[in-house]
């Protein structure tokens, strides 16, 4: 049996969090390199039309030819100890680690997709895992930017990719789950510009806790 192929793909344009990024992203390169997948640190815009969020959708192209696609925010933390999703993953379902109610962030009446899904499922897009089976997830929307703010109930713009996703997923009908226990050492920060220093005390801490080496 052949062995599948597998990529790492985190989004950090230049300048982002740079303490923060210096402690997660050798651990995301690390957690690449031991479950044998290539690692791809998206820095350039694509999309500059989009919010910066957005420019994770470039997974689409660059993972054409991978058995195996893992979307992870670059304000991340992981351990040693995180499993490799496509042990754990069956390939026909979207592997995430939080969704939401879509219609809370987004108008979705009248969208025949949704409509006809009914599961009204936002899908967090901190980490994300598709196989070839369920790559349409990343499939770019059609039309500017501008076509798509009047959907948004609030002004969190940032939203755009997931709302992006949550619509291929009703749209294609994919089914998702989640990706990992609470023991499994992955960490959401939350980075956000207000809480820079915070936000790298948090992961450094995190890892700590885990025992791992800072």
């Amino acid at each position: 049996m052949a062995k599948s192929t597998k990529c790492v793909h985190v989004l950090a344009t230049p300048g982002y969090a740079p303490d923060l990024c210096a402690i997660t992203i050798p651990r995301l390169r690390a957690y690449a390199s031991r479950i044998g997948a290539n690692f791809n640190l998206i820095q350039e815009r694509k999309f500059p039309d989009y919010p910066i969020n957005y420019e994770r959708m470039q997974v689409y192209e660059a993972g054409q030819s991978y058995d195996w696609n893992i979307n992870i925010d670059a304000d991340m933390v992981v351990g040693t100890k995180l499993p490799d999703i496509t042990d754990i993953s069956p390939a026909s379902r979207v592997s995430i680690v939080m969704k939401y109610d879509l219609s809370s962030h987004f108008k979705t009446d009248g969208n025949i997709f949704f409509e006809r899904d009914q599961r009204d499922a936002g899908l967090v897009d901190a980490f994300v895992a598709t196989s070839s089976l369920t790559h349409d997830l990343w499939k770019p929307l059609s039309g500017g930017f501008e076509s798509y703010k009047p959907l948004f109930k609030d002004s969190e713009y940032r939203r755009i990719s997931e709302y992006c996703i949550s619509l291929n997923l009703a749209t294609y009908g994919l089914h998702y789950g989640g990706a990992f226990a609470r023991t499994d050492h992955i960490f959401h920060v939350g980075f956000t510009s207000g809480n820079v220093r915070e936000a790298s005390d948090i992961a450094i801490a995190k890892l700590r806790e885990w025992g791992e080496d800072v």
